[in-house]
Protein backbone atom coordinates (compact mmCIF):
# COMPACT_ATOMS: atom_id res chain seq x y z
CA UNK A 1 0.00 0.00 0.00
CA UNK A 2 1.60 3.39 -0.96
CA UNK A 3 1.39 6.43 1.73
CA UNK A 4 0.15 9.67 0.47
CA UNK A 5 1.20 12.96 1.72
CA UNK A 6 -0.98 15.23 3.55
CA UNK A 7 -0.52 18.76 5.02
CA UNK A 8 1.27 17.29 8.07
CA UNK A 9 4.02 16.02 6.29
CA UNK A 10 4.57 19.11 4.41
CA UNK A 11 4.72 21.12 7.55
CA UNK A 12 7.14 18.93 9.18
CA UNK A 13 9.66 19.09 6.04
CA UNK A 14 9.10 23.12 5.67
CA UNK A 15 10.18 23.45 9.16
CA UNK A 16 12.59 20.96 8.92
CA UNK A 17 14.63 23.05 5.61
CA UNK A 18 13.84 26.38 7.61
CA UNK A 19 15.96 25.24 10.83
CA UNK A 20 18.68 23.78 8.51
CA UNK A 21 18.84 27.21 6.45
CA UNK A 22 18.76 29.18 9.82
CA UNK A 23 21.52 26.76 11.01
CA UNK A 24 23.64 27.49 8.49
CA UNK A 25 23.08 31.39 8.34
CA UNK A 26 23.09 31.65 12.16
CA UNK A 27 26.66 34.53 12.17
CA UNK A 28 24.44 36.24 9.43
CA UNK A 29 21.98 36.66 11.60
CA UNK A 30 23.12 37.29 14.50
CA UNK A 31 25.65 40.23 13.19
CA UNK A 32 22.49 42.26 11.32
CA UNK A 33 20.74 43.10 14.07
CA UNK A 34 23.92 45.00 15.37
CA UNK A 35 24.96 48.04 13.93
CA UNK A 36 29.20 48.65 13.03
CA UNK A 37 30.90 52.27 14.31
CA UNK A 38 32.92 52.04 11.27
CA UNK A 39 31.56 56.11 10.08
CA UNK A 40 32.00 57.68 13.44
CA UNK A 41 34.56 60.18 14.16
CA UNK A 42 35.79 62.28 17.39
CA UNK A 43 35.14 65.92 17.50
CA UNK A 44 35.36 68.75 19.87
CA UNK A 45 32.02 70.83 18.77
CA UNK A 46 32.32 74.55 20.22
CA UNK A 47 28.07 75.99 21.06
CA UNK A 48 27.08 79.55 21.99
CA UNK A 49 24.64 80.52 23.89
CA UNK A 50 23.05 84.03 23.96
CA UNK A 51 20.13 85.76 25.88
CA UNK A 52 19.87 82.96 28.43
CA UNK A 53 19.35 84.06 31.92
CA UNK A 54 21.60 83.00 34.83
CA UNK A 55 19.00 80.70 36.03
CA UNK A 56 18.55 78.25 33.32
CA UNK A 57 22.40 77.62 33.22
CA UNK A 58 22.82 76.87 36.94
CA UNK A 59 22.46 73.42 36.34
CA UNK A 60 25.47 72.57 33.45
CA UNK A 61 28.22 70.82 34.44
CA UNK A 62 31.64 69.79 32.92
CA UNK A 63 31.30 66.16 32.97
CA UNK A 64 27.38 65.81 31.87
CA UNK A 65 26.97 63.59 28.80
CA UNK A 66 24.54 64.80 25.75
CA UNK A 67 21.12 63.49 25.78
CA UNK A 68 18.92 63.23 23.09
CA UNK A 69 16.63 60.32 21.43
CA UNK A 70 15.80 59.30 24.53
CA UNK A 71 19.00 58.27 25.61
CA UNK A 72 22.83 59.55 26.57
CA UNK A 73 25.03 60.04 23.70
CA UNK A 74 28.95 59.61 23.36
CA UNK A 75 29.37 63.95 23.34
CA UNK A 76 30.81 65.30 27.25
CA UNK A 77 30.87 68.54 28.41
CA UNK A 78 34.53 69.24 28.27
CA UNK A 79 34.75 72.98 28.97
CA UNK A 80 31.90 75.73 30.47
CA UNK A 81 32.18 79.28 29.63
CA UNK A 82 29.53 82.03 30.78
CA UNK A 83 30.17 85.95 30.69
CA UNK A 84 27.85 88.28 31.06
CA UNK A 85 26.07 89.66 27.61
CA UNK A 86 27.26 92.63 26.03
CA UNK A 87 24.23 94.74 24.54
CA UNK A 88 24.97 98.38 23.19
CA UNK A 89 21.80 101.86 22.88
CA UNK A 90 22.16 104.59 21.13
CA UNK A 91 22.04 107.21 23.63
CA UNK A 92 19.93 110.73 23.29
CA UNK A 93 23.46 112.45 21.64
CA UNK A 94 23.79 109.77 19.04
CA UNK A 95 26.69 107.75 20.81
CA UNK A 96 26.31 104.12 21.35
CA UNK A 97 26.98 102.78 24.36
CA UNK A 98 28.12 99.21 25.48
CA UNK A 99 26.59 97.72 28.70
CA UNK A 100 26.31 94.50 30.44
CA UNK A 101 22.73 93.23 30.86
CA UNK A 102 22.60 92.15 34.51
CA UNK A 103 19.99 89.54 33.97
CA UNK A 104 20.83 87.49 30.67
CA UNK A 105 24.42 85.86 30.25
CA UNK A 106 26.24 84.28 26.92
CA UNK A 107 27.11 80.73 27.65
CA UNK A 108 30.23 78.63 25.66
CA UNK A 109 30.18 75.19 25.62
CA UNK A 110 32.92 73.18 24.64
CA UNK A 111 31.61 69.26 23.85
CA UNK A 112 34.12 66.10 23.37
CA UNK A 113 31.82 63.82 20.70
CA UNK A 114 31.48 61.04 18.68
CA UNK A 115 29.57 62.31 15.49
CA UNK A 116 28.58 59.29 12.99
CA UNK A 117 29.38 60.95 9.48
CA UNK A 118 28.11 60.28 6.04
CA UNK A 119 29.95 61.78 3.18
CA UNK A 120 30.11 65.42 4.05
CA UNK A 121 27.66 65.11 6.89
CA UNK A 122 27.33 64.60 10.82
CA UNK A 123 25.02 63.93 13.19
CA UNK A 124 25.08 63.87 16.97
CA UNK A 125 21.81 62.55 18.38
CA UNK A 126 19.69 62.70 15.48
CA UNK A 127 21.24 66.76 14.91
CA UNK A 128 23.04 68.08 11.90
CA UNK A 129 26.75 68.83 13.01
CA UNK A 130 27.72 71.91 11.08
CA UNK A 131 29.17 75.37 11.47
CA UNK A 132 26.49 78.01 11.89
CA UNK A 133 23.51 75.40 12.47
CA UNK A 134 20.65 75.59 15.43
CA UNK A 135 21.64 73.15 18.11
CA UNK A 136 19.62 72.22 20.87
CA UNK A 137 21.74 71.68 23.92
CA UNK A 138 20.30 69.08 25.84
CA UNK A 139 21.42 67.07 29.10
CA UNK A 140 19.30 65.20 31.39
CA UNK A 141 18.87 68.78 33.87
CA UNK A 142 19.29 71.92 31.08
CA UNK A 143 18.00 72.18 27.46
CA UNK A 144 18.92 75.30 25.85
CA UNK A 145 18.71 76.32 21.77
CA UNK A 146 22.53 77.35 20.76
CA UNK A 147 24.48 77.63 17.80
CA UNK A 148 27.38 75.51 16.39
CA UNK A 149 30.78 77.97 16.32
CA UNK A 150 33.27 75.40 15.70
CA UNK A 151 34.00 72.20 14.79
CA UNK A 152 37.11 70.14 15.63
CA UNK A 153 38.24 66.81 14.14
CA UNK A 154 41.00 64.81 16.10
Amino acid sequence: MRKKWNWMDMTILIVIVLLIVVFFNRDKIIKSGSTTASNVKDVVITLEAEDLTKDMVTDLAVGDRIFSQYSLQNAVIKEITVEPLLKSEAGSDGKVRVYEDPEEVKVTVKLDAQVTYSGPYMQLGGQEVKVGSSFIMKTTKVEFPSTIKHIEVK
